[in-house]
């Protein structure tokens, strides 16, 4: 059940973040920008993204992480709501600003949290299934807005999604909560045993020990090489959530209803390779499978896989507008793949007190490309002879991008190597 209303939580969260691409043409149209100016609108969503992933990271060893993921929610509604009554450019530029710190800490917050109900060797399929709520966003979401956008106008889609946020918090607060792998910071008692002593000197030996053990986590090889991995693979996902919709009309050709239904394709495919890279790195892990193979590098050859697509599709494009939109579907939904893999793998470097950060810090870092990919991208089209040329060159840049942190996520990553050992972790 919780991990349902967790897909849920995603579906809304990455619904929030793909309505600007599903509204990008009419909006465009509507509001008189550039590409280059759309694409700074839709960067700007990251301006604060990874500072709130952080720390609210941070916050959540502490917190329950019921009340933050419903704080979330809450706040995703307050943002979204006003675009409906007042969307202008200057509207939609803040609007993401703030949607972005509002939507930040989502992903982690909610690995996190479904985390807190499986062991550590049960985790690659919730997280995979975590990862499938955000798909189902585009299959599910993506293809009601684009006809609501359609029928009544592209701030309606705003506005349907501050309700499902409203919907979604009141069943969060009446069924959510923290599960029984969670274990949070316990405050030491002012003095300790019958003598008296002070227990100062423990508390700070204590928040020591737990500095030392979080950059244990943070710095070493596999959280690093698998974060500079993974990030390229990142700004696809945005460029993706950002531009889709408009290079399927203005790139292949295809209309504007037409561009917004297929929006969902590439998740489609990412939902089936989810689940099934999920439940089987978990098998290939209990059968005795290392976790070098089963998460470091199975994921990797998905990331070198789809990197090959994603720097193919401009020669596709030339072909064949569906072997275009073939690459795109199978180079997404590889990449994808290979991403929840990768928070399950940050996850077990950590103590489970110390989760939420290191999680909320892997993806915040790994959000850093959301800064520069769309409004990239954007400048490229804008800057380009045909838009077709623009884009062209934005998927050859990132699908080679792609193929280096393939190589990077496959020297790097070793779980084994790298996690904290039960005898390291310190009492809690």
């Amino acid at each position: 059940m919780i991990v349902a209303l967790l897909m849920v939580f995603e579906l809304i969260n990455y619904a929030d973040r793909s309505v600007m691409a599903l509204s990008a043409e009419y909006l465009m149209d509507d509001l008189n920008i550039s590409e280059a100016t759309y694409g700074l609108i839709s960067s700007s969503f990251y301006f604060l993204f990874a500072i709130t992933a952080i720390g609210v990271g941070f916050m959540a060893n502490r917190f329950q992480l019921k009340w933050i993921l419903l704080i979330m929610a809450i706040a995703w509604v307050v943002t979204q709501a006003p675009v409906f009554f007042i969307g202008g450019a200057g509207v939609l530029f803040f609007n993401r600003i703030f949607l972005g710190a509002a939507e930040g800490p989502g992903v982690s917050m909610a690995n996190a949290s479904a985390f807190t109900w499986f062991p550590p060797e049960k985790r690659g399929l919730p997280a995979s299934l975590l990862s499938v709520g955000s798909s189902m966003s585009k299959v599910i979401a993506a293809p009601l807005l684009t006809l609501l956008i359609v029928a009544a106008g592209w701030r309606w889609g705003f506005l349907a999604l501050a309700i499902a946020g409203v919907i979604w918090s009141i069943f969060w607060l009446i069924l959510g909560g923290d599960g029984p792998f969670r274990v949070n910071h316990k405050p030491l008692p002012a003095r300790l045993g019958s003598d008296g002593t002070d227990a100062s000197t423990l508390r700070s030996t204590e928040k020591a020990a737990r500095r030392t053990l979080f950059r244990k986590a943070v710095l070493n090889r596999t959280f690093i090489m698998m974060l500079l991995g993974t990030i390229p693979m990142y700004a696809l996902i945005t460029v993706i959530l950002s531009w889709m919709p408009a290079y399927l009309e203005s790139g292949l050709g295809f209309s504007r209803q037409n561009s917004g239904l297929m929006f969902a394709l590439p998740s489609l495919a990412a939902l089936i390779l989810m689940v099934v890279t999920g439940t089987a790195t978990d098998r290939l892990l209990v059968r005795g499978v290392s976790m070098r193979v089963a998460r470091g590098i199975i994921p990797a050859c998905a990331l070198l896989l789809a990197g090959a697509c994603v720097t193919l599709i401009p020669w596709a494009a030339g072909v064949h507008t569906s072997w275009a939109v073939g690459l795109i579907i199978l180079g997404y939904g590889l990449g994808i793949a290979a991403m929840p893999i990768s928070y399950a793998v940050a996850g077990t470097l950590a103590t489970p007190s110390q989760r939420p950060s290191v999680l909320g810090l892997f993806v915040g870092l790994q959000s850093l490309a959301g800064l520069v990919a769309p409004w990239c991208t954007g400048m490229l089209v804008a800057a380009a002879d045909t838009k077709v040329e623009g884009y062209n060159l934005a998927f050859t840049l990132l699908g080679l991008a792609i193929l280096i942190g393939g190589v990077i996520f496959a020297i790097g990553t070793n779980p084994e190597r790298d996690n904290i050992r039960s005898e390291d972790q310190p009492t809690d």
